[in-house]
């Protein structure tokens, strides 16, 4: 993931990460591509740190809610 930011971070050439209006596009394919391009990244960043945290929360509740308990996590 890190890799694939590196190596992709000039693709767009010089326009702006994020893409805004008042740039002077040479069609608006470009512009989408560059929005499409965007939203790749940025997604790609979140979705793990989505992940990371709902397995915390899980492992909390988890926890709490185990505490004390001899074989809580069996029904």
């Amino acid at each position: 993931m890190i890799l694939y930011t590196i190596f992709t971070k000039d693709e767009m050439g010089d326009i702006p990460f994020f893409c805004p209006a008042n740039y002077p596009y040479t069609s608006t394919l470009i512009r989408t591509a560059c929005q499409v391009r965007a939203a790749n990244l940025l997604i790609m960043w979140i979705s793990p740190a989505v992940a990371f945290f709902l397995v915390i929360a899980a492992l909390i509740i988890s926890f709490c809610c185990c505490a004390g308990k001899d074989n809580c996590c069996i029904a």
